[in-house]
């Protein structure tokens, strides 16, 4: 991709996440509950309208599918070749909790993979941005933009990312079945910013074992991918996949490249299936 289409995104997020932040420091989040049983603020509605506007005039060839917005019908989109998905506030949970814990997430899927990705922290004011072979990079808002390290691989025990505030039964079952063999340590937070202490060094793997959308993981599988990690589902062991008939990710492991051996693989493929 185009290093000034990549930094034109950023100036989109930008916007977005100033949008975002207006409506967080106001008494006014007009919360609603979507048919989903989700819910949705004036924040995910503006950031939704700004990130739209901004990707369609950038790139006006490739459609987009946002969490805010109408669908297309399977038989249309499956037969993309590109398409953005975005979740323009990913963390709506936590927004509402005001404990800082959201994102922006804009992931460029081709056909079924993340092949390109942004996640923004309307907060810190600061974001992550990986093309698939290429690395990933740090930005912020005031533009500066810099190559982040692959962490080196630490020893210590597991560290295990889950969400904050849909910790599930079964998330908590591996994780019992996980302490038989290794000592663990347990990191709750909120949206990407899982995939984010994966990719940073501070966590190994996340588990996710209830409810989730694809909007939700695809820059974060496509960084823990590009740092040697893997993604599997847990029903098939099959690589995540995007564009499905129906939106939602089917329960999953995320694995850093610590943990992406086929000793520790074969290991959680056993326990799942216990």
């Amino acid at each position: 991709m185009e290093i000034n289409k990549v930094h034109n995104v950023i100036d989109v997020l930008v916007t977005a996440g100033k949008a975002i932040i207006e409506v967080y420091e106001s008494n006014d989040f007009d919360e609603q509950m979507k048919s989903d049983s989700t819910a949705v603020t004036k924040a995910d509605k503006a950031s939704s309208k700004i990130i739209n506007a901004g990707l369609s005039k950038i790139f006006p060839e490739i459609p987009v599918l946002d969490e805010e917005t109408n669908f297309p019908e399977y038989e249309i989109r499956r037969k993309w070749e590109n398409y953005f998905l975005v979740d323009p506030l990913d963390g709506t949970k936590e927004f509402i909790k005001r404990n800082g814990e959201f994102c922006i997430n804009i992931g460029l899927i081709n056909k079924t993979a993340p092949v390109t990705g942004w996640i923004y922290e309307p907060l810190k004011e600061k974001g992550w941005f990986c093309s698939k072979g290429e690395g990933i990079f740090e930005f912020d808002s005031a533009g500066n933009f810099s190559a982040i390290k692959k962490p080196e691989k630490y020893n210590g025990k597991i560290r295990v990312a889950t969400s904050r505030s849909f910790f599930k039964p079964r998330e908590a079952e591996l994780i019992e079945k996980m302490k038989r063999t290794f000592e663990l340590e347990i990191l709750h937070c909120g949206s990407s910013k899982k995939q984010i202490e994966m990719i940073k060094g501070n966590a190994d793997m996340y588990l996710k074992a209830g409810p989730c959308s694809e909007w939700d993981t695809a820059p974060g599988q496509l960084m823990v991918e590009e740092f040697g990690g893997i993604v599997f589902r847990q029903d098939t062991f099959e690589t995540m996949a995007y564009n499905k008939p129906i939106l939602k990710n089917p329960y999953f492991v995320m694995l850093n490249e610590r943990l992406n051996t086929p000793e520790f693989v074969t290991f959680m493929h056993q326990i799942i299936q216990e």
